[in-house]
């Protein structure tokens, strides 16, 4: 609790400074000494730059983490001769690597890559022994919980083609295999879910996005409609059959200028079938509602939220963030869509991790009713 009011005081203080400093000193150089340390730890060549960054953080999940996350984004082939585009879509890869005092190991890599010819992917790796607790299927107030941890490999992302400058097409794909282990001596998970012998998973299905955003990383102005329909048959070796429709709007309007953005966001999910409970749509997590620390505290066949983030430049490389969010799982044992609804308010901070790109480092602390309080570093917007 006192890491997360020090972390809430911090942010109050960076962005009353940040606020005085832009009225009182806008012609102010960049500052130099951050500048040249992150100089000497970048590496830049023809066809990438690339940067290396420690990170850390502190969780009730997984208590506290340390790690490392190289940054490394692609130049464009060609630049000079290509027909330029109002739309900014770079090649972007983000490796990470982690450690914490409750047992986690995680190490992912996210790669997002667009101008091969009209095609475009997004590729995501993961291996995570992780440590996690189950609270139940959308109880408001759990009777028991279970402690156990979740050794998975996945890898998840997709191909699409380009029908025009802002209509894509194409295959999405999910595969996971998880092994639950440590479980803790309560018969609660035993009793009550599916999955609880781990297994493999292999989804397939179409996907349809129409993106009208200027800035892939950090967009301020445009729109992003996804829809997709995932489905796990027997046929690909899954030993849970189900499937899985989402849809997600998010539209970003710029308030005068380019250092004050406002974004919405909406998602529904439903899946439908054998649903292990791992697999369980979730409504916490860092790009979700962020004042449940915990993703599984609550799961369900369904989810639906709605967000809306304002984003403020400061100075140099910082900027601040105020979001608020509702939303809710629901579907099993008759429960309501708008029943016992959850909500989040939170302060963030950013710092932008490469020079000529809005990628940022982010630091967002929520908190939210059923007390509910989320403190998250990581990297990209959450939408």
């Amino acid at each position: 609790m006192k890491s997360y009011i020090t972390t809430l005081f911090m942010l109050l203080s960076i962005i009353s400074y940040g606020q005085e400093y832009n009225q009182t000193k806008e012609t102010l150089q960049d500052p130099k000494l951050v500048d040249n340390i992150l100089e000497l730890i970048t590496h830049r060549n023809s066809k990438f730059s690339s940067v290396f960054y420690p990170t850390g953080g502190f969780s009730e999940q997984e208590g506290l983490s340390i790690g490392v996350m190289p940054v490394v984004t692609f130049n464009e082939k060609e630049a000079s001769i290509q027909k330029p585009s109002k739309y900014n879509r770079p090649t972007t890869l983000i490796p990470s690597l982690s450690l914490s005092t409750k047992g986690l190991f995680n190490l992912d890599a996210s790669l997002i890559m667009f101008g091969k010819g009209k095609f475009n992917m997004y590729f995501t790796g993961v291996y995570q022994y992780v440590p996690n607790t189950y609270f139940g299927i959308n109880e408001e107030v759990p009777v028991d919980t279970t402690s156990y941890f979740n050794r998975r490999f996945s890898t998840f992302g997709e191909v699409s083609y380009e029908l025009t400058e802002t209509l894509f097409l194409g295959l999405h794909y999910d595969i996971q295999n998880n092994t639950i282990e440590e479980v803790e001596s309560v018969p609660h998970l035993y009793e009550t879910s599916e999955g609880i012998a781990g297994g493999f998973n292999f989804g397939l299905g179409p996907i349809l996005k129409f993106d009208t955003r200027d800035d892939i990383v950090y967009p301020s102005q445009g729109s992003l409609l996804v829809t997709s329909l995932t489905t796990y048959p027997k046929l690909l070796g899954n030993d849970y059959v189900f499937w899985h429709f989402y849809t997600e709007f998010s539209h970003f309007v710029k308030i005068k200028n380019e250092k004050n953005i406002l974004g919405f966001f909406g998602a529904f999910h439903m899946k439908n079938g054998q649903i292990p409970f791992y697999y369980l749509n979730t409504l916490g997590g860092s790009k979700k509602m962020r004042s449940i620390a915990q993703p599984n505290r609550f799961i369900d066949k369904n989810y639906y939220m709605a967000q809306v983030e304002y984003r403020r430049h400061l100075w140099w490389r910082v900027g601040v963030a105020t979001f608020a969010s509702v939303g809710n799982v629901y579907g099993s044992n008759g429960t309501n869509a708008f029943e016992n609804m959850k909500y989040t308010v939170g302060l963030g901070l950013r710092f932008q991790l490469v020079e000529n790109m809005k990628l940022n480092f982010r630091i967002d602390y929520g908190i939210g009713n059923y007390d509910q309080q989320g403190l998250w570093l990581t990297s990209r917007e959450a939408f």
